[in-house]
């Protein structure tokens, strides 16, 4: 089979399977390269969580997005499921985000003078909250109830979505990168393939969308690719008490999600949680699963849920999260040379912004543009053409998960 495609994909997590599966939709010929395994990165450790609450989307252009992002899966889901046979544990149900004193109440507040207009929510106080769950915490003052919100498994999804690109007609290939093809036109250079260690591949267009593997294309491509890899960790508890009837998170203390298969998920460590050194230790660091977000995670769930108590771990998750400069995706063409296009830096949010970020992408590559998000300025690769290293810490404090 000759190595020549439309498109080359590199990355085979949720956003770059997502690239794949919508551009093989539309009869396009793909190949997506994988260094590692599928979902090897982030999507492996991600906690799959669906809503519009939080302080990861900001008013406009953000929150468009992640709307968007949120229906498309209203239809994606049943979609794979048919076409793989997959189960992905999807659930839609109402979610609370607690406050369980007077700061974290608010910051909730806070969101809310503007997200309350975009989205089914209410202020609700502690004896509703009560109603609803009358396991958690007395010391919780009050709660957002959200009408509606989503959880999935995400390596599942990751899987579904890259076996849903094959049988669409995608060809998958365990390759390392080494380099890009380019040659030059007109208008400047020109992508023309993609080097392997095991040859080169012809194509058309390449998407970039290797996570926090991202930023090893800057040399090529001599432009910034400014993604960093941010730690996070997460916990599995197999609780024996009742499942909890909505979708919780809280501002300083995270999640936590009674999934379809039974398991009960707790956490995540976010940017505030570590040291600078611990923060951006490296992707080989941050797979270590450590003691101290063990016993933190542990205590936040206990402080909100005190029955979690009787909780079994069952399994410690660790790994990177790719970090902008700004926590915004960053999506679009490279500027300085035709034909590549970035699909990374999603932050704790690749789930949530994967699919869409795939139709994003099939519009630029098939079309030339998209009409899915208004104001996609924010999300193009040349906002970063000054940024500073000294960007990333602040956006690494300000993720919740």
């Amino acid at each position: 089979m000759a190595d020549v495609a439309d498109i080359i994909v590199i990355g085979g997590g949720v956003v770059g399977c997502s690239v794949a599966y919508y551009l093989a939709r539309e009869g396009a010929s793909v190949i997506l390269l994988e260094r590692e395994a599928m979902g090897s990165g982030a999507s492996a450790h991600a906690t799959g969580s669906l809503s519009l609450l939080g302080a990861e989307f900001s008013p406009g252009a953000s929150f468009q997005m992640a709307q968007a992002a949120y229906t498309e899966f209203v239809e994606l889901v049943p979609e794979l499921e048919s076409l793989t046979g997959m189960d992905l544990l999807y659930q839609r149900r109402p979610s609370l985000r607690l406050a369980l004193d007077d700061e974290e109440a608010g910051l909730i507040k806070g969101m809310m003078e503007w997200q309350q207009s975009l989205v089914n929510m209410r202020w609700i106080d502690a004896r509703e909250v009560h109603d609803i769950e009358p396991r958690l915490s007395p010391r919780i003052v009050g709660a957002a109830y959200e009408d509606e919100s989503a959880q999935l498994d995400s390596y599942r999804l990751n899987l579904a979505l890259g076996r849903g690109a094959e049988l669409r007609g995608a060809r998958i290939l365990q390759r390392v990168v080494t380099g890009l093809v380019t040659g030059d036109t007109n208008s400047g250079a020109s992508v023309t393939g993609v080097r392997t260690a095991q040859g080169d591949l012809s194509c058309g267009a390449v998407v970039i969308a290797a996570g926090s593997w991202s930023t090893d294309f800057t040399s090529w491509l001599e432009f910034p690719v400014p993604v960093r890899p941010m730690k996070g960790e997460r916990l599995l508890l197999n609780y024996p008490g009742e499942p909890l009837p909505v979708l919780i998170s809280s501002p300083r203390r995270g999640h936590m999600i009674s999934r379809l298969d039974g398991l009960t998920s707790v956490g995540s460590t976010g940017g505030r949680d570590y040291d600078q050194r611990e923060l951006f230790g490296g992707v080989e660091f941050d797979r270590q699963p450590t003691e101290s977000a063990r016993l933190e995670l542990l205590q936040r769930a206990i402080d909100v849920l005190p029955d979690l108590e009787r909780a079994e771990l069952v399994q410690q998750l660790a790994g990177s999260r790719p970090l902008s400069p700004d926590s915004k995706p960053i999506i679009g063409p490279v500027p300085g040379c035709d034909g590549v296009f970035l699909a990374t830096g999603h932050t704790t949010k690749g789930i949530h912004l994967g699919p869409i970020t795939g139709r994003i992408i099939r519009d630029y590559i098939l079309g030339g543009s998209t009409n899915i998000v208004a104001g996609m300025g924010e999300f193009l690769p040349d906002r970063f053409a000054n940024f500073s290293d000294s960007d990333y810490l602040p956006a690494a404090r300000a993720a919740e998960e």
